[in-house]
């Protein structure tokens, strides 16, 4: 190792013994030079870097000045060891960037003349089209072009193109968008499809290296394909590999909406094809003859001198290895990189700030490995194939990685392909990300995995704009991914704009399990959360506005196939039992002793909702989901006055009003603003920064007055069931008195004297509704349980009436039995869902009944379960029944909430219908003994309070 003694005399200086060295770089340098002084700079990076592992340059910090102009790496910036505190920073805030690539000197391109290029170009382009000998250029090694897409990273990227600081795009068509599947001749498994290109394949045929780029099977899972033969007789093209099944497409970008999640994937583009050159900022490598073609981007659409063309050559600019600590690398920008910005491997201490990283192939920064303190902070990072991707701590024993992300701007960070190239992808043990603007990716903004992270105070929007069943954040499939907590962050306008599955603010795909969210802004998303199948998970204390299509979307797949045997394997293979873990976690730590697939343990509660009419807050896929045990959902709120905000247009969320009327009686706090998420200093590069705007301090409009006027109540009502349950006139049975219960027995096989219509002591004497109705199927059991033999039980007060009988029925007006008063079989239940013994099956019949007859307002359905009598009628609205109500006796009876209906939107949002039970129940004076019960008649579901 080179003593600082040895080096000096090498170096025949007058060496200065101090702490801190400062080593100035300049392009216009030379490596002969000391780099002690600005008059004597050294040329390249790579010979400091072999000086710092080699101990040639020795000091604590070391600072290694960067000076004006472009570094142009001759192979990778490998930082092997150093011996204290290295900082590689711009001196004096110039303008610095440091590259992977070569200039491409604009003097070496012309116009093109070779007439079978010419022939090959679109007549468009020939005059625009300037052409490179690469060879004559020094570029020889111009890389392959692979496969990336769903879960395949780009691995390192062939040779990109860039002109002052922008990137090309290897040409294609279409320009924008994709094109359709038509057919599959081989079928979803072979390499055939055909297309509707309108003739223009008839030159693709003649290309030496053509590639396919799509969403083959699937909008959330994109690949890229060679092609071995197009057909443009026949509009067929066969891939030389399989890229997943074939799909016939959907796509239609007028209309994302229309296609649902079984209507997906199925498009692609064509790529690097030199017919297909034919806009600017497009280029192609022809491979053969190693010649470079490109349609400048500048905004005369020319090459002049002043033009910055590069080509990027390495693959990581720069490596970090686990034996170099405390490495810092400040202001300056950082790009041209056919892999990695950064590759750092178990890296300790190292400090990213106020970089600009872009134009890479892979990510901006890739921290692999056990990377502990690891900071990316003020930093730019655009026009990469993902931002940061983070790994570090112990998950044995929850050690944790103390990384941080903080202040970033970050955004075009899927430039090639969309999944999986997130804006930040975490891995391990704590990294807190807080404070960071993450927008316009191609698919989720924060992806995690592992444990104890934390997301807070972000600003994230406009994400999956090219892929569905997406999140803006997201995580899938693991239950021992726990602790993890995403809070205080803005996250809005991530709308599906393809088609399948919808897309979320925050989704927990395919039973994740166990994260807190809370104090959240969610907005103008198509669903602001969900949980999907998983359990343990929390959401509370969250304003969620103007979803698309609900608020809230839960379901509980583990239930069916699920993943469970993936997930099991995953549990097995962590340290779940261990005691730091069942400290930790100790919904995991047993997790096996029940149905680990069930959706249980999720607490969804102190939320505030808007959403315009018929837009629910909380939406069940699966009726059977409605159990506390499941999804525990209390104590939301829901408004449908923008004016219960400050300034929802402005993303001011600050609540007024009946709202903030709530929240202080509920102790819900001020939602977090606009200007508290987000990056709090500059980031960047200091020389960039004179070209940005003044950071934007965000304000609102004074409020307009709080609106607190009501619509006048409905003054229609939806249509009443004829088996009465006391919402109309008993009129199967109209002259029964108003008093006492009353038996109607038909077919009494064992006891014929009980046959006709009688009072029933015992019914009576109960004095309730329950009581008198139960007796149905009592004296239908005692006549024997035959298949002729029924009993009706008719509660004289209220007029509501049951059956009991052998099997499942029907009472129903229209849709095939228009004759109101006919009580009939319902046979596809009885013979297809064992509707005569399962009582469940047999009155879950009523919802989907009426909705198989188009919903009619004025046709309710009721299923009846013969052999208990219980039934359930679905149908439009909210009904209400007040038992007892001694605060307002007017209020007493079963009613339509017809003020719900137009005010509360009760009729179509089932938890504002459920939250009328707690408010007449409140109205009638909170009387244990006097529950209300509110039924949202659409589903068939009901609600009682207390």
């Amino acid at each position: 190792m080179l003593t600082i003694a040895w080096l000096c005399f090498l170096w025949s200086v007058t060496c200065v013994w101090s702490a801190s060295v400062h080593i100035y770089v300049s392009p216009t340098g030379s490596d002969s030079n000391d780099g002690l002084s600005t008059n004597h700079p050294m040329e390249t990076l790579n010979h400091v870097a072999n000086l710092l592992s080699t101990g040639g340059i020795h000091g604590d910090p070391v600072f290694v000045e960067l000076m004006q102009g472009h570094h142009d790496l001759s192979s990778t910036l490998h930082i092997q060891s150093t011996s204290g505190t290295v900082v590689f920073r711009a001196y004096q805030g110039q303008e610095v960037h440091v590259t992977g690539g070569k200039r491409l000197p604009s003097g070496q391109f012309h116009q093109v003349i070779d007439s079978g290029v010419l022939h090959k170009l679109p007549h468009a382009a020939h005059s625009k089209v300037v052409e490179l000998d690469l060879t004559a250029a020094g570029v020889t090694d111009t890389g392959q072009l692979v496969t990336y897409g769903w879960f395949v990273p780009v691995p390192v990227a062939p040779l990109e193109i860039y002109i002052n600081g922008n990137s090309l795009r290897l040409a294609e068509w279409p320009n924008r968008g994709f094109i359709n599947i038509k057919s599959l001749p081989d079928g979803a498994k072979g390499k055939r499809f055909t297309y509707d290109a309108a003739g223009r394949d008839l030159s693709w045929a003649n290309e030496t290296e053509p590639w396919t780029y799509g969403f083959w099977w699937r909008s959330y899972g994109d690949f890229s394909v060679a092609v071995s033969h197009v057909d443009p007789h026949t509009h067929t093209v066969t891939q030389r590999d399989h890229p997943t099944l074939l799909a016939v497409g959907h796509y239609d970008p007028s209309n994302p909406y229309k296609s649902g999640g079984n209507q997906q994937g199925g498009y692609f583009r064509v790529i690097n094809m030199l017919c297909e050159l034919d806009q600017p900022g497009e280029y192609y490598i022809d491979r053969r003859n190693n010649k470079l073609y490109l349609w400048p981007n500048t905004p005369h659409q020319t090459l002049t001198s002043s033009d910055i063309v590069y080509a990027s050559m390495i693959n990581e600019c720069i490596t970090i290895e686990n034996t170099a600590h405390n490495v810092h690398f400040e202001d300056f920008s950082l790009e041209a990189c056919r892999h990695h910005g950064f590759q750092l491997n178990a890296a300790r201490n190292i400090t990213i700030k106020n970089l600009e990283i872009k134009n890479t192939g892979g990510n901006g920064v890739h921290c692999s490995g056990d990377c502990r303190s690891v900071s990316v902070l003020s930093s730019d990072i655009h026009d990469v194939n993902g931002g940061i991707f983070m790994g570090g701590g112990e998950r044995t024993q929850l050690v944790s990685s103390q990384n941080v992300i903080r202040d970033n701007h970050i955004w075009q960070h899927a430039r090639l392909a969309a999944f999986p190239n997130h804006a930040i992808f975490l891995q391990g043990v704590h990294t807190t990300v807080s404070h960071n603007h993450l927008h316009h990716g191609q698919y989720t903004g924060i992806w995690w995995e592992g444990n104890d992270h934390v997301i807070e105070y972000n600003h994230i929007h406009h994400m999956c704009i090219n892929a569905s069943d997406c999140g803006a954040i997201h995580s899938l499939r693991d239950w021992t991914f726990r602790g993890n907590v995403i809070r205080y962050n803005h996250v809005h306008d991530t709308r599906r704009l393809m088609p399948g599955a919808s897309v979320r603010g925050i989704m927990l795909d395919d039973e994740y399990a166990a994260v807190l969210i809370e104090n959240n802004v969610l907005y103008d998303n198509d669903i602001h959360a969900n949980i999907g199948g998983g359990r343990d998970n929390v959401i509370r204390y969250n304003v969620m506005f103007k979803a698309r299509e609900e608020s809230v979307q839960v379901d509980g797949r583990g239930l069916g196939t699920g993943h469970g045997q993936l997930l099991r394997r995953k549990l097995q293979a962590s340290p779940y039992r261990n005691d730091v873990w069942e400290r930790r976690y100790p919904e995991l730590y047993n997790i096996l002793n029940g149905h680990p697939e069930a959706p249980e343990g999720n607490q969804i509660y102190s939320n505030i909702f808007y959403n315009t009419q018929g837009v629910e807050s909380i939406h069940y896929s699966g009726n059977t989901l409605r159990m506390s045990d499941y999804f525990n959902v209390h104590d939301n709120h829901r408004t449908l006055k923008t004016s219960d905000f400050r300034s929802p247009s402005n993303a001011d969320f600050r609540m007024r009003c009946e709202t903030a009327q709530w929240a202080s009686r509920t102790h819900f706090p001020q939602p977090v603003t606009l200007d508290e998420v987000g990056p709090t200093v500059p980031t960047g590069p200091h020389y960039l920064r004179v070209y940005k705007e003044k950071p934007r301090t965000h304000s609102s409009p004074s409020p307009p007055p709080c609106d607190n006027s009501t619509v006048a109540p409905a003054t229609s009502t939806p249509g009443v069931s004829y088996l009465p349950d006391g919402t109309a006139p008993n009129h199967l049975y109209p002259d029964i008195p108003k008093e006492g219960c009353w038996l109607i027995t038909e077919h009494c096989n064992d006891h014929p004297e009980a046959e006709g219509t009688h009072k029933d002591d015992l019914g009576t004497q109960n004095g309730t509704e329950e009581g008198c109705l139960a007796r149905a199927a009592q004296q239908w059991t005692w006549c024997g349980a035959t298949f002729r033999a029924k009993a009706f039980a008719v509660y004289g007060p209220t007029g509501a009436t049951t059956l009991g009988a052998k099997g499942c029925y029907f009472a129903f007006y229209g849709c095939g039995h228009p004759e109101a008063g006919q009580i009939v079989h319902d046979s596809y239940s009885e013979h297809n869902e064992n509707g005569t013994f399962d009582e469940d099956m047999c009155l879950g019949r009523a919802a989907r009944q009426w909705r198989f007859c188009g919903s009619p307002a004025d046709r309710p359905v009721t299923s009846i379960f013969g052999a208990t009598g219980a039934k359930r009628t679905a149908g439009a609205g909210c009904w209400v029944k007040v038992r007892s109500c001694p605060a307002h006796r007017d209020l007493e009876g079963y009613f339509f909430d017809a003020w719900g209906a137009t005010n509360r939107d009760t009729g179509t949002v089932e938890e504002e219908c459920f939250d009328r039970a707690r408010y007449y129940w409140t109205q009638c004076g909170s009387h244990s003994n006097a529950p209300v019960t509110a039924y949202f008649r659409p589903y068939a579901t009901s609600h009682t309070d207390p």
